[in-house]
């Protein structure tokens, strides 16, 4: 018996290459780079940090997504970690990229890139390094002679920096393999609406959930056409953006835990580009397959593989869930991306027969021929019984750490759960109304301390003339959300802002009540509670409570809200550990004249308010990015009187509060896995303050 073109071997020769993540041979690669690493003996953590947050915006880099110590997460909730240091640090380089997009937009499948560094536990050596050009443009299939010669050298200023930076211990990392299927490419039509908008941050927001649900993280998000000098970098595209995903259990697995590969840390995370050409109705979108793991690296372990298979298959799985077409991989700005050929299914192929009455020769065996007929004229062919598919096969993964038990909510977005990591000892839910029918609205209580204090539903402009009448100052009022349902209105009084006068002390000087139409309610942030926090050592409770009464006055019907915290732990308040404390502001700008240059910033209109405390301070209230607000309607709008974001100026700087710190001292009841929800708000929140001044 032979086996030559015997379909069942085929078959299960297909099955066997997805089971290995499609890492089938194209061509011999053990020649090729994949990567540039920079060896570098003993702990340069804080050196890299300061590398890849500074020094390379000197040459047109810029951070984009920041994610420091993964393996401190990985130690969280998997109780272990073989890892001293492993972080991802994706950058970018957007005015010398945007040219070449305008040639083949799919180059933005590996730009934002990783500057990883790594280090094993009880090594000595530092790892630091990226993807290098030719292994990208490969993976991604690109043959652009212009691209080919250009984009290399958009990253020879960064090697050269990394080489002066870390020294000339570098070495290349071979190719051991290219997979056979390096990209999945979607499309996804749409009747295009008046406003362009209106179809973007519908998908975005079903997107993130879609993805969300399947425990995937957004690690980051980078807007191409996004311009600070009001240059349209992208004129062949009406909106150009990239996502960052991570799997978290995925790259535990992967890169961590016993015979990790935390150098597959390079290709984290994954970047999925998306983009609307101009005056377009389709929606096209990109991203390097998990395969090219597995095969560049050589990755052979079967719980591994198991993993990438997985995800192989439940990204297009989630794409389609959201009207999402598969298509060839080709650059769609000069070919038609047709859809993506489906592999034959046998049952479709075999004819079906009219039903008829079997004859005895019809019940034969297959394998055995059939009677001749009568009429020697014909040409009898026996055709063999197609052989039934192959079932796919179960993939049980076995091995590794399971979760620890007190840790198992935490890297899962959306997921509800009760014991969920809160600031040890500080977040408490504040009694029912019937525990503090005596307590007045705003008061210690117990020993703890409101953040907002909830009244009913009021207009904007009854608002700020209860508030003008009680003594107080309007600031502004602002729209937070795009239906308008949410006005934050600021205000202040000269006794807040004698208190906030003080270096370091800005952030003090006002308040907000948020108009809350989707609610039915007014929330008004709580002086004593804000002032605690913000004034710290300079605190004075007495001094602070006519303020809180003039407010009672202004609105009598308040309540305490059950978002509260230990009144004692505020002026030291923290998430949770490894977190920020007031303390550690992020200084967004420096230099002469910064106020003029933030009114200077188009036409001032990220501005909401200016409230001069003294000649050298100023607080500013900012309006952040349409996409960076979004974070309010995702952790709960009820607490979106944090914005519009506050800025202080003095001293020659420009400084925030650090959002991973007002955030969470503004939202005391959030939960970690809702944090991971929102994981690349803060490092949105501080760029659109650092654009503020460009």
């Amino acid at each position: 018996m032979t086996y030559k073109n015997n379909r069942l071997f085929s078959i299960l020769g297909i099955t066997t290459a997805l089971l290995i993540g499609v890492a089938t041979t194209s061509l011999t690669a053990a020649e090729q780079d994949l990567a540039l690493m920079v060896t570098v003996k003993g702990d340069v953590e804080k050196k890299y940090d300061a590398f890849v947050e500074e020094k390379i915006k000197s040459i047109g880099f810029v951070l984009t997504d920041p994610h420091k110590r993964v393996n401190d997460g990985y130690k969280k909730k998997y109780g272990s970690t073989k890892l001293d240091i492993l972080s991802f640090m994706s950058v970018a380089n957007k005015n010398a990229m945007s040219p070449l997009l305008e040639i083949d937009p799919r180059l933005a499948g590996f730009n934002p890139f990783n500057m990883l560094i790594y280090r094993k536990l009880g090594e000595e050596n530092t790892h630091i390094g990226h993807l290098v050009p030719s292994a990208i443009m490969d993976m991604i299939g690109i043959s652009d002679k212009k691209i080919r010669t250009e984009y290399p050298k958009i990253i020879e200023p960064l090697n050269k920096m990394m080489k002066e930076e870390f020294g000339s211990d570098l070495s290349t990392v071979k190719i051991k393999k290219m997979a056979d299927k390096r990209m999945m490419n979607f499309e996804v039509a749409f009747d295009r609406p008046e406003d362009l908008d209106d179809f973007i941050d519908g998908f975005q927001e079903k997107f993130e959930e879609a993805f969300e649900d399947k425990d995937y993280i957004i690690a980051g998000f980078f807007n191409y056409k996004e311009s600070f000098d009001g240059v349209d970098r992208l004129p062949s595209y009406d909106a150009f953006w990239v996502y960052s995903l991570c799997h978290f259990k995925f790259s535990y697995t992967v890169f961590d835990n016993e015979g990790g590969r935390p150098d597959a840390g390079m290709f984290a995370p994954c970047s999925m580009y998306m983009f609307i050409r101009k005056d377009d109705n389709k929606l096209v979108v990109g991203m390097p397959r998990l395969g090219n793991w597995a095969a560049t690296l050589d990755i052979k372990d079967p719980k591994r593989l198991a993993l990438v298979e997985q995800l192989y298959k439940e990204i297009p799985e989630i794409m389609a869930s959201l009207g999402a077409k598969e298509v060839e991989n080709v650059n769609p700005l000069k070919e038609a991306s047709n859809p993506l050929a489906k592999k034959a299914d046998a049952k479709a192929e075999k004819k079906v027969e009219a039903k008829k009455e079997a004859s005895p020769a019809s019940k034969a065996p297959a394998d055995k021929a059939a009677a001749p007929t009568e009429d020697n004229s014909s040409v009898i062919i026996q055709i063999p019984e197609v052989p039934k598919p192959v079932e796919a096969l179960k993939v049980v993964t076995k091995g590794g750490n399971a979760p620890v038990k007190q840790n198992e909510s935490l890297y899962k977005p959306r997921s509800i759960s009760l014991k969920v990591s809160q600031p040890p000892k500080a977040a408490v839910a504040a009694p029912k109304s019937e525990e503090q029918k005596d307590v007045k609205a705003g008061d210690v209580y117990g020993g703890k301390i409101s953040a907002y204090l909830r009244g009913k539903l009021q207009s904007v402009d009854s608002v700020k003339k209860a508030l003008e009448a009680a003594g107080f100052k309007i600031l502004s009022a602002s729209h937070i959300d795009k239906k308008g349902q949410l006005t934050s209105v600021a205000f202040s009084n000269d006794a807040l802002i004698a208190m906030a006068n003080k270096p370091g002390r800005g952030f003090a000087a006002s308040l907000r009540v948020l108009v809350d139409e989707k609610n039915k309610q007014i929330s008004v942030t709580n002086p004593l509670y804000v002032t605690s926090a913000f004034l710290q050592d300079d605190f004075d409770q007495k001094a602070v409570t006519p303020i809180l009464e003039s407010i009672r006055k202004a609105f009598p019907d308040l309540k305490n809200s059950e978002d509260a915290v230990k009144f004692k732990v505020l002026p030291k308040y923290h998430f949770m550990a490894a977190m920020p404390y007031y303390k550690d502001m992020l200084t967004v700008a420096k230099g002469d004249k910064l106020l003029e240059k933030a009114k200077a910033r188009n036409g001032g209109k990220d501005i909401v308010f200016v409230q001069p405390l003294s000649k050298e301070s100023t607080l500013l209230g900012v309006k952040l990015g349409k996409r960076t607000s979004k974070f309010v309607k995702k952790i709960g709008v009820k607490n979106g009187a944090l914005l519009p974001y506050p800025v202080l100026i003095e001293g020659g700087e420009a400084k925030i509060l650090d959002p991973k710190y007002y955030i969470a001292v503004m939202y005391p009841m959030l939960k970690m896995s809702e944090f991971m929800t929102i994981s690349t708000v803060p490092g949105a929140i501080q760029l659109d303050c650092e654009n503020l001044f460009r």
